[in-house]
């Protein structure tokens, strides 16, 4: 498990360089149950607790709500696993870029929230029986990692996430953050625009570009270079080997490469430089993050439990925590990327200086010719002659 926790150098483990297939079959036996003792999504009818499906991340084995099936997020070639990232045979008619067809109908895939508040988000209260807490692995802190993200990106649980505690309610107000571009500087190169569209940039593992399925494809493909394998968690095809526990400094050289690359800066310690190449991994022009604002309280979850008999008893050396997350407004304020000249602004300035200009050649004209003509002829008519003063 020491691809899977952090490493140790204290715990023995066997210093294999590779791991064949076997090894998903083990961490798939091994994983600890994800204990949903309630769940509440809406108006769903049926036990929401088989939205959650397993898929393998960075951290392990994780449950997400709300992901594209696989089939649309992987091309044919990358390998899976089992049944896992299986949403079962759900067309989905939703896109990032256009949002929902309006043929999606009450019922689409993902699900759509229709309106704001606690009451109509998304509710669960999480087991965890006391023999499964675990504090060799990772942090050791106990509870569970939350993290968002789009339907159409894998999830990577190390990057950003929020916690929740054993023995807590933790409620997070959802805020989304729309970025769209306008079609307008599609002309325009993506280092200038600073983004990619979702088709412009095809990507080998997956279906879509995103800047985060952009730097698991790059990860994997510096990890590939240097050490002839790939992490479990990566996304692979067939010939590719799983980096066994030999492998564990070099996995952590692949990743330290990438992230001083990100950063610009020359690497100088390492060798290989050759294969390093910059990933460009730029945000997508249609961007959707969320932020969130989260507030928790201790959980008395046994007197709770004994106020409500329908409910089933739980251990008492076991813990409960209560997640709740649902959207802050029904209405969001998007943003949009646009030039801020574009030409037809630039020729109406342009037209606009130049007309000024031109106006005030014309009105020069103008008084050059009263001064040659009209004014003399009238202060000889008057005076005599053209200087128009008395003699």
């Amino acid at each position: 498990m020491s691809l899977i926790c952090n490493h140790y150098p204290e715990l023995n483990y066997t210093n294999t360089t590779t791991f064949s297939d076997d090894f998903f079959e083990v961490i798939d036996d091994i994983k600890p149950r994800f204990y949903l003792q309630n769940c509440s999504y809406i108006n769903f009818k049926e036990d929401c607790r088989k939205l959650f499906i397993p898929i393998i991340t960075e951290a392990g084995i994780c449950y997400t709500f709300n992901i594209l099936d696989r089939s649309h997020i992987f091309r044919e070639e990358v390998i899976q696993f089992k049944k896992y990232h299986n949403t079962g045979p759900k067309s989905h008619k939703w896109t990032l870029q256009h949002g929902y067809d309006k043929d999606a109908g009450l019922t689409p895939y993902p699900f759509r929230a229709y309106l704001a508040g606690v009451k109509t988000g998304l509710t669960v209260h999480i087991l965890t029986p006391h023999q499964e807490l675990d504090y060799a692995c990772g942090d050791s802190l106990q509870g569970y990692r939350v993290m968002l993200h789009t339907p159409m990106t894998i999830p990577r649980p190390s990057k950003s996430y929020f916690r929740i505690p054993l023995d807590q309610n933790v409620i997070g107000a959802i805020e989304p953050v729309m970025i769209t571009t306008s079609e307008t500087i599609k002309s325009y190169s993506p280092q200038r625009r600073k983004c990619y569209f979702s088709k412009e940039r095809k990507l080998r593992y997956f279906r879509d570009y995103t800047s985060t399925n952009c730097k698991i494809e790059c990860i994997t493909n510096y990890t590939l270079e240097l050490c002839e394998c790939v992490n479990f968690f990566m996304p692979r095809e067939n010939g590719t080997q799983i980096c066994g526990t030999a492998k564990i400094g070099c996995l952590k050289t692949a990743a330290v490469m990438m992230n001083f690359m990100n950063l610009g800066t020359k690497l100088a310690n390492f060798t290989n430089l050759d294969k390093v190449k910059d990933c460009d991994c730029l945000p997508v022009c249609a961007d959707l993050s969320y932020k969130i604002q989260v507030s928790q309280i201790n959980w008395e979850w046994d007197k709770w439990l004994q106020a409500r008999r329908n409910l089933p008893r739980v251990d008492n050396r076991s813990h409960l925590s209560s997640l709740t997350l649902f959207f802050k407004s029904d209405n969001f304020i998007s943003s949009e990327r646009n030039e801020l000249y574009g030409p037809m602004d630039f020729l109406a300035n342009f037209g606009g200086v130049l007309g000024l200009f031109t106006g005030f050649s014309i009105l020069s004209l103008i008084e050059m010719l009263y001064f040659l003509s009209v004014r003399i002829i009238c202060n000889l008519r008057l005076y005599g002659h053209w200087t128009g003063t008395e003699q």
